[in-house]
């Protein structure tokens, strides 16, 4: 005899039932479906990525550790094409991500903060933006005008770059400006109203944001900032791309390369342009090698008794057969050309261009073979030739008797080396911005009296 109650409902609800249960099952299959093709879902063929506009991401700074990681983000994802939006702050670029407006945003030089991080949750809790870890910090320092300057309705680029910087760090800005130390060591050389910096005692902590909506994106970038923090590539890009710039911005220091572009250099830019093609070297790049050397002063004298505009030994001058050491003319040909034999020489060796620049920038200052001595010290263990990164971390200890006493060379100021090389690196892109600033005259060194023209 069954035990099962009679259905007495009225077939028309036993029916409805029925449609509503499958109903509910067809919806769970749905919503497999939905949330399978969502965990599947390749990359967007094209990521869209906000950055605020400062100066390290513009496109005429040659300065960007940002460019660098979307580059291998890209390759290590296929080739994932990426499309760049440059907001005014970094604000605006964390408003774009949390707004689904672009995938990634890049240096937004702001710590999320708790309130943040809860808004950037979902109603359910998730997070709809996942921030990656601090890879820069930045000290913010405080711009001191010259006599209370106040910028006029014909602002320049720099002038306007940095007032739209400081606006997200200043209260402020047209009167008080603060922004990062990077931003205002690229920007310091084009503004001479800058009489002053001070730090504030407040940083600027840079990171990456992404959607976590497209579960493959999230899971790429998180295997991305892991491995990046595994493999050691962080400091080493850094170093490579923004290591040169000065501890300290120096207004003052600043001011002595504009007055030597405005007055010394035009005399010279027709033998610095004529040498540099010779040797096949940057022109800027020689100008900012002589300007670090003497500041265009055939008279200087270094505190090791060298002499002249470009600080050749005499040694140096007899190997290269400078007949007139007065002759500034053929002392910057000589220059070029030794500067052109320093950096073949470590091309015969295998390294890059860029690297081989480098390394013979250092030469030229503390001498080849104690260069040598470094890139000895610093590829041991390694399998291949280490770089310039490497080699500017040993160069300075070869000034200690208990490491130089093993050298080939013996001591040497290695330190100094390293100083004139980030000298050098900064000048050049100083004075490569300003000859940028004259238009149609901009690989022409004599258009710099336009571009210093205030």
């Amino acid at each position: 005899m069954s035990t099962i109650a009679p259905d007495n409902a009225p077939r028309w609800a036993r029916q409805f039932r029925r449609e509503h249960i499958i109903m509910g099952l067809l919806s769970l299959a749905l919503f497999g479906l939905v949330l399978h093709y969502i965990r599947t879902l390749p990359l967007p063929k094209t990521l869209i990525v906000a950055a605020p506009m400062q100066a390290r991401m513009s496109d005429t700074s040659g300065i960007s550790p940002e460019q660098e990681l979307l580059e291998r983000f890209r390759m290590l994802n296929n080739g994932v094409e990426v499309r760049l939006l440059l907001t005014r702050t970094p604000e605006e670029a964390l408003e774009m991500v949390e707004q689904g407006k672009a995938q990634i945003g890049l240096a937004l030089g702001v710590a999320p903060t708790e309130a943040e991080r809860r808004d950037s949750l979902d109603a359910d809790k998730k997070p709809r933006v996942a921030f990656g870890p601090e890879y820069d910090r930045q000290p913010i320092y405080a711009v001191d005008w010259d006599e209370g300057y106040l910028p006029n309705g014909n602002i320049r680029p720099a002038m306007d770059e940095l007032l739209r910087v400081a606006a997200s760090f200043s209260q402020d800005p047209v009167l008080a400006p603060a922004l990062p130390l990077d931003a205002l060591h690229l920007l310091l050389p084009f503004l001479p109203e800058v009489r002053d910096v001070a730090p504030t005692g407040r940083e600027a902590g840079y990171r990456f944001v992404w959607r976590t909506d497209v579960p493959k994106l999230d899971k790429a970038m998180r295997s991305f900032w892991k491995q990046l923090a595994s493999d050691g590539t962080l400091p080493a890009l850094r170093e490579r791309t923004m290591g040169f710039l000065p501890e300290d911005p120096d207004p003052f220091e600043m001011e002595i390369l504009r007055r030597t572009l405005a007055l010394y250099v035009p005399p010279h830019a027709g033998t610095i342009a004529k040498a540099a093609r010779k040797w096949k070297l940057d022109p800027i790049l020689l100008t900012a090698v002589i300007h670090q050397e003497s500041h265009f002063d055939p008279a200087a004298v270094s505190a090791t008794g060298v002499r002249g505009i470009m600080q050749l030994t005499g040694d140096t001058r007899e190997r290269l057969g400078v007949t007139d050491p007065g002759n500034d003319d053929e002392v910057i040909t000589a220059g070029a050309r030794y500067l052109d034999m320093l950096r073949g020489h470590f091309l015969e060796q295998g390294y890059s261009r860029d690297d081989a620049m480098l390394l013979g920038l250092a030469a030229f200052n503390v001498g080849q073979g104690h260069v040598e001595d470094a890139i000895s010290l610093a590829g041991k263990g390694l399998p291949g030739l280490p770089g310039w990164v490497a080699v500017r971390r040993v160069l300075p200890a070869l000034a200690r008797e208990d490491v130089a006493k093993d050298t080939r060379h013996g001591v040497c100021r290695g330190f100094e080396a390293v100083e004139f090389v980030d000298k050098v690196r900064y000048f050049a892109y100083a004075i490569k911005g300003l000859v940028h600033q004259v238009g149609p005259k901009r690989d022409e060194l004599s258009g710099l009296r336009l571009a210093l023209a205030r």
